[in-house]
């Protein structure tokens, strides 16, 4: 049986949805059997996807030399981020290539190419009310199961489904983002993810900005979003998390847990290592998380579950980047996000694709306080998105030719 890349396509969406599900269902712990297995379809959905981008690699010419040279640069600043964490100890390879956050989520630009190509979005709406089937099956046994982090990686697409336009899908989907959406708010509410609830926000004051206020009104808005956010990050980098964190805090009394964040990891790095990143692999100390489990641990004398002092990982999407490969891997992030969400918005002649320049905006928005990379589907989402907004074919096409090329 002959295997067209739009059916292998479909098969590593889904097995990377597969794997999330049985990630977060069995909670897999150690090197066994169970673990081996459900590795399998992370696998799989690796092979596949970056199969298909180095196969249609070429169609990056579409690209202008600018913006294709990013990409370029970000595949090779993410080689070297992975190359850096080379060791010959096998649980570092483990490590390394069997964690969504580790070296295969630095080679996700390469999904760019993908997006090139239109009709792989019709795939990816097929992926996504295949994550939402998997995951409303899972909350009919939310009383027999525990809510963890992974639960949200297969709902956050709604968001995205929310940008595009309820209104796209057929009645039978419309339905199922219903159900979805119910589920979303319970699973985000349980679980104390605010991250969501201004996810949700941010989605819907784009949607009400973009039907209420004119072309040109709407324009200059959101030119001062992308200044302010670019003012933001500057004082952040420069003056301190903390110095912005006093300002918002005068207008709204919302708790911090970010400052410790931003102060720990740049103490933590010397100047070397905040230009060029400690690797894949590298890791940071976090007094706060070594003295909340001795208080924990020794004090409440209750049994810690939280994450050890020496952290792999990070929460904030740009610190994320910062700690894997430095500031040159966050600016040229920063470089094709602007680059991208700007000629989306101000450059094109349809709703989605303007609709995917908001879905570009809100996630460069939103690295700030959470989003670290993985390889998962709202970062699919992402640099899809990217690819298809940076191809000036698309961006001069109207409504009517977009909706011939796309199954919503």
């Amino acid at each position: 049986m002959y295997i067209t890349k739009s059916r292998l396509l479909k098969w590593g969406l889904y097995s990377n949805a597969i794997y999330i599900l049985l990630f977060f269902l069995l909670k897999p712990d150690g090197f066994g059997f169970q673990k081996v297995v459900i590795s399998m379809f992370f696998l799989f959905s690796v092979f596949s996807i970056y199969f298909l981008c180095i196969k249609d690699g070429k169609q990056l010419n579409q690209l202008s030399t600018g913006n294709r040279w990013v990409i370029y640069l970000l595949l090779f600043w993410g080689v070297i981020v992975i190359v850096k964490s080379f060791t010959l100890n096998p649980q570092d390879w483990i490590t390394n290539f069997g964690n969504v956050y580790m070296g295969f989520a630095w080679l996700m630009p390469a999904i760019t190419v993908l997006g090139l190509k239109i009709e792989n979005w019709t795939v990816m709406f097929k992926s996504i009310s295949f994550m939402f089937t998997l995951m409303i099956g899972a909350f009919l046994f939310l009383s027999v199961l525990t809510i963890n982090d992974e639960w949200i990686w297969l709902l956050r697409p709604l968001v995205f489904v929310l940008i595009i336009g309820f209104n796209r899908f057929t009645l039978i989907k419309k339905i199922q983002i219903l159900v979805i959406i119910v589920v979303y708010m319970v699973v985000s509410t349980i679980g104390e993810r605010r991250m969501e609830y201004l996810w949700l926000i941010m989605v819907f004051g784009f949607l009400i900005m973009d039907r209420v206020m004119s072309f040109r009104v709407r324009r200059t808005f959101i030119k001062y979003i992308i200044a302010g956010f670019l003012l933001v990050l500057t004082l952040i980098f420069t003056l301190g998390y903390e110095y912005v964190w006093r300002i918002v805090t005068m207008f709204a009394d919302i708790q911090d847990s970010r400052t410790f964040l931003f102060r720990e990891l740049m103490s933590e790095l010397n100047f070397s290592e905040k230009i060029f990143g400690r690797g894949s692999l590298g890791t940071y100390y976090s007094e706060y998380f070594e003295h909340t489990k001795w208080y924990v641990v020794d004090v409440l004398k209750k049994p810690w579950y939280g994450d050890s002092s020496t952290r792999i990982t990070i929460e904030v999407g740009y610190l994320q980047m910062i700690l894997k490969g430095g500031f040159i891997m966050m600016l040229l992030n920063l470089i094709i996000l602007i680059s991208s969400s700007y000629v989306a918005i101000f450059k094109s002649r349809n709703k989605f694709i303007k609709r995917l320049g908001y879905y570009i905006l809100i996630f460069m928005i939103l690295y700030l306080i959470e989003l670290r990379p993985t390889f998962t589907p709202i970062f699919f989402i992402l640099w899809m998105a990217i690819g298809t907004v940076l191809n000036k074919k698309y961006r001069l096409m109207d409504d009517e030719e977009i909706n011939a090329l796309i199954k919503f």
